[in-house]
């Protein structure tokens, strides 16, 4: 019997979905070309259900990227998880994007070892979580997700007070480089060869689905942990750039 479950994942400049049946990828996707997930998404999801043989009635859930992330790669992804779960009757499972990420480095990692996911924030600031990877391959929460300054996160690692070695992943990697001390343990992995990936989604997702974690419908929201910010010109500043 099929166990088919959809993921999304828009939360960065990444657009990406997966099927999967359980744990097996059925059908993976990546688009990295920034803000083009209200565009591409649906086609996305369409061509996975076709490539499969799978009809949207037969999912039986929609597993979702829900946050911290870009607000509009949050509010695209999520509205059409829900639409989706709406339409077949599909089990919503929402997934932390950070967790997610974390799970990226599981295959190259060894148990004990610390996962520190970051995601680009606004300007200078990344989002930041721990994780610890447990006996049977699982990802413990050591710290929450927090929003940080670039140049406070060596603070922020130091006060969690972690050991063993410690795996830094994500674009974040980037932008705190330069503010980490060097120190035996610590990896800071190329963000260019783990991106934001929705199998990585389905394969926690799956795991929620399975443990009865489901999302109500009606009144899940993304975690957005920044309050979405308009920049708007001034005319003085219209008329001088």
């Amino acid at each position: 019997m099929k166990s088919l479950l959809l993921a999304l994942e828009t939360a960065t400049e990444v657009c990406s979905v997966a099927l999967l049946n359980g744990d097996s990828l059925y059908f993976e996707a990546t688009l990295q070309q920034g803000r083009i997930h209200a565009e591409r998404l649906a086609p996305l999801i369409a061509t996975a259900l076709e490539h499969s043989g799978v009809q949207a009635a037969e999912l039986q859930a929609v597993a979702v990227s829900m946050g911290p992330g870009s607000y509009t790669g949050l509010r695209v992804g999520v509205s059409t998880a829900k639409g989706l779960c709406e339409a077949t009757n599909a089990a919503l499972i929402g997934v932390p994007t950070l967790e997610a990420l974390a799970a990226s480095v599981m295959p190259y990692a060894e148990p004990e070892d610390v996962i520190i996911p970051l995601l680009n924030s606004r300007r200078s600031e990344v989002y930041a979580a721990a994780y610890r990877i447990g006996p049977e391959n699982t990802l413990h929460p050591l710290a929450k997700a927090v929003a940080y300054e670039a140049a406070e996160l060596a603070s922020w690692l130091e006060a969690l007070g972690l050991n063993g070695r410690l795996h830094l992943v994500g674009e974040g990697t980037t932008r705190v480089a330069p503010y980490l001390p060097k120190q035996p343990g610590l990896r800071l992995l190329d963000p260019h060869t783990h991106l934001m990936r929705a199998f990585w989604v389905g394969r926690l997702g799956w795991r929620r689905y399975q443990q009865g974690q489901i999302a109500d419908v009606a009144s899940f929201e993304p975690l957005y942990l920044k309050d979405f910010v308009v920049n708007r010109a001034t005319p003085q500043a219209s008329l001088t750039s």
